[in-house]
């Protein structure tokens, strides 16, 4: 995953899987909604942005085409090589926040999960348009949580401390929204978007906001740690209040979808 700061994911890489991995299943079928809507040749090149540990891209090496993974933590891309073990795909250590190591209309596919919230919209979609192949694809990857679900609670409140301290980034779903707005200017077209993996589990306000503290960062954006602790102090306070006993269990569905956008011919 991309951060201004190389060194906060180059730390987290370990631990990355383990604290907000996704389920095993959202790698494969990722890799077979792409099956489903592009008709992959081997000379293809499906390129995707943040490849990280390789919780998906381990998949995408699979298709039948070439791949190539970016992204700015060598130690995330080390993660990616370990378990790859003797196969064989592309990494890069590369800052997709400056310009793409691609020439242009390289790609056929360029695919992005969880990591819009990070670039700005406006760079991202100048440079898939720059190395989008005409009538190429872009797919921005995300989780969608039920809005009254703990976990998305806890975030919104999350997001609001960070506004009201002047340090809230755009929610990932904007930036995605900016992104596709400016492909469809440019003659792109939306072309909806896919629930692929759809899964459940339990947890309670206080793991949530103890994964939170771990962090150097919320969301985007690094804040100072004693802001940092203010704000996780406030919104522990509010989760008393809103919420009652952080220790309560509450069972969560979340889903995993693609939004998918066909580039100009």
């Amino acid at each position: 995953m991309f951060a201004r700061s190389v060194n906060t994911f180059d730390e987290q890489a370990t631990r990355y899987d383990a604290r907000v991995g996704l389920p095993a299943s959202v790698g494969p079928a990722v890799a077979a909604e792409i099956l489903a809507c592009v008709r992959l040749q081997t000379d293809d090149l499906v390129l995707e942005l943040g490849a990280g540990t390789g919780e998906i891209g381990l998949h995408l090496a699979r298709l039948p085409a070439r791949y190539l993974g970016i992204d700015n933590s060598a130690e995330m891309l080390q993660q990616f090589r370990d378990k790859l073990g003797p196969d064989a795909a592309s990494l890069l250590l590369a800052d997709a926040s400056q310009s793409w190591p691609l020439d242009d209309q390289a790609a056929s596919v360029v695919f992005a999960s969880r990591v819009i919230h990070l670039l700005d919209a406006e760079h991202v979609a100048r440079e898939t348009l720059r190395v989008g192949r005409p009538g190429g694809w872009l797919l921005l990857g995300s989780v969608l949580r039920d809005g009254d679900g703990v976990k998305e609670r806890l975030r919104r409140r999350r997001l609001e401390l960070l506004q009201q301290a002047g340090v809230g980034p755009l929610r990932g779903r904007e930036r995605s929204r900016r992104v596709v707005a400016h492909c469809r200017a440019a003659g792109g077209a939306s072309m909806g978007r896919r629930v692929v993996a759809e899964w459940s589990g339990v947890t309670t306000p206080a793991e949530v906001i103890a994964g939170w503290a771990t962090l150097s960062r919320m969301g985007s954006v690094a804040v100072d740690p004693v802001r940092r602790q203010e704000i996780l102090g406030e919104l522990r306070d509010w989760a008393r209040a809103e919420l009652g006993d952080l220790d309560q269990p509450e069972t969560y569905q979340e889903r995993y979808a693609i939004d998918c956008i066909r580039l100009p011919r």
